[in-house]
């Protein structure tokens, strides 16, 4: 076993594993846990069934109502497949349709059967694909020596679960994205890149933003899992749509896509600022409007209802913001991910250890939270990879060779971002303060959170490789000892956290002394070695 990677000597010394030892091995235990889940995600699932017949007032859809649920909005664009969607564009005013052809394609045989069925059918797969995901999760983390602890599942499900609850309550598609980008990372975890590639090319089919894990097996030079990300994307983008649509018909279809979706963000800065959107870029837009240091220009009226979306808008005179984010967590990004991933094929045992170790999955958590960070739009159900990271945290901050003072302080970031994602939540802080915490950002700056601790614990863990010494055979493995964290690393590992705390006190502050109206507002801008603690 290395020295630092996840072992259970580590796990059984903490609070969790200790608790886990004490009351979570049980038979009936694990029964009781697994009750408590299958509600979580059932009752969400039974009120979507209820939810998906409701509607809403809307004067910009025919009749004047639409449908309370995404997938109900979606079932009249998916009809059209199977009837003019010459003369009536699904991407069109009074559409809108958010995805890629394929998806409408997809779609198009649930638009058959009734939105009650339709919706039983999506929850199905929606409930299968969570399972599948976090199944195969489970199986790239585990080790031959060690497995994902209950009490590390346990917490990753509490801090992670209620985007997916969100999402199925919603019938949107990021659960179906995550399981897409669970089972590429598995994949590649065991060195099938082609199947890798081709499980990623669906998830950027079906949301735009894993492109960014494209983008980081680019940079790590896993050509064989680009390769096939690419011929899956003409597969999906190109040839199945052609086949169906005709291939004139389908790039037509694309072209309204883009122009709806992708055009006003990527090419013209536009960005929604209203206080559902949680991406960084929006964030920092409304939030800086609010207090005046940020002059912000809408986007007319007219290209506004043609992307579908209320208050766009973007900086004036501050063009390079939006670049200038991207620059920066990117390039923070290729600084830190520098662990070793191996090769497949014919070397695939030898390489095995390398693409199973916690750095490369912590790197796989930092690129899932960036995604979120700079999209462009960021709802709190679009979260759905958040279960994912969390599971990976909990394994770094439980199961590694941490001082105990470290751990603390990684364990107190953790609960940090907990209650960050939390506040948005109605039942949490009751409506009023949950606005106002919308508002100011809160799930934002929790993923912030999220991106700094990560950040910091992939540092130490570079640290830790480049001081360690090459290990002699003849006296076996090393035993696992504490990660050293010097005095300067301590404190910059807290002070990270602490000025992510105070940064989001400060824009909370200001929320509450903005606007009453949050729509107007938004309408107007364990072992001990010789580790040296501080």
């Amino acid at each position: 076993m290395d020295a630092h990677s996840p072992n259970p000597a580590s796990y059984n010394q903490t609070l969790l594993g200790t608790i886990d030892r004490r009351f979570l091995q049980s038979r009936l235990a694990r029964q009781v846990l697994l009750a408590i889940l299958a509600a979580a995600l059932v009752i969400p699932s039974v009120q979507f069934v209820i939810k998906i017949n409701k509607t809403d007032a809307s004067q910009f859809r025919e009749g004047g109502e639409r449908q309370r649920t995404a997938l109900g909005r979606w079932m009249p664009s998916a009809a059209l497949v199977f009837g003019d969607y010459v003369e009536t564009d699904p991407y069109g005013f009074g559409h809108w349709f958010p995805l890629p052809p394929l998806v409408l394609m997809s779609l198009a045989p649930l638009s058959a059967i009734g939105l009650t069925a339709a919706a039983i059918v999506w929850v199905m797969l929606k409930l299968a694909g969570i399972l599948a995901a976090i199944w195969a999760m489970l199986r790239s983390m585990a080790s031959r020596d060690f497995a994902v602890p209950v009490g590390v599942m346990v917490m990753a499900f509490i801090f992670g679960l209620r985007p997916l609850i969100s999402d199925i309550q919603h019938g949107n598609v990021n659960i179906f994205m995550m399981v897409w980008v669970a089972l590429a990372w598995a994949a590649f975890v065991h060195g099938r890149d082609m199947t890798a590639g081709l499980f990623l090319a669906l998830a950027i089919v079906t949301k735009v933003t894993p492109g960014m894990l494209l983008v980081y097996f680019l940079y790590k030079r896993q050509w064989r899992v680009c390769l096939s990300a690419g011929a899956g994307l003409i597969l999906f983008f190109g040839v199945l749509p052609g086949l169906w649509f005709g291939f004139a018909e389908s790039w037509t279809l694309h072209w309204s896509w883009f122009d709806m979706l992708i055009r006003p963000y990527l090419v013209s800065g536009f960005v929604t600022i209203e206080p559902m959107n949680q991406s960084l870029y929006g964030v920092l837009l409304r939030v800086g409007e609010s207090i005046g240091v940020v002059e912000l220009s809408y986007m007319p009226i007219q290209d506004a209802l043609a992307a579908g979306m209320d208050n766009m808008a973007r900086p004036v005179g501050a063009a390079l913001l939006r670049p200038g984010l991207t620059v920066c967590v990117l390039g923070t990004m290729a600084w830190l991910c520098r662990a070793p991933t191996g090769r497949a094929g014919v070397e695939r045992a030898m390489h095995a250890k390398d693409r199973r170790s916690i750095r490369l999955a912590l790197e796989f958590a930092l690129v899932l939270v960036a995604m979120l960070l700079l999209g462009e739009r960021t709802w709190k159900h679009h979260a759905t990879t958040l279960v994912i990271i969390f599971l990976i945290m909990w394994q770094v901050v439980a199961c590694m060779p941490w001082s105990d003072r470290f751990r603390a302080v990684l364990a107190g970031g953790l609960f940090a971002q907990w209650i960050l994602l939390t506040a948005t939540s109605e039942g949490f802080l009751g409506n009023r303060l949950a606005d106002r915490a919308l508002y100011s950002g809160a799930f934002c700056w929790g993923l912030v959170l999220c991106f700094l601790e990560i950040a910091v614990v992939l540092y130490y863990l570079e640290k830790a490789r480049r001081s360690r010494e090459p290990t002699d055979p003849t006296r076996g493995e090393p035993q696992a000892q504490a990660i050293a964290v010097p005095r300067t690393g301590s404190v910059t590992g807290s002070a990270a956290f602490v000025f992510a705390a105070r940064t989001q006190g400060f824009w909370f502050r200001t929320a509450l002394k903005g606007p009453n109206n949050i729509a107007q507002g938004a309408a107007l801008g364990t072992s001990r070695v010789s580790t040296i603690e501080p």
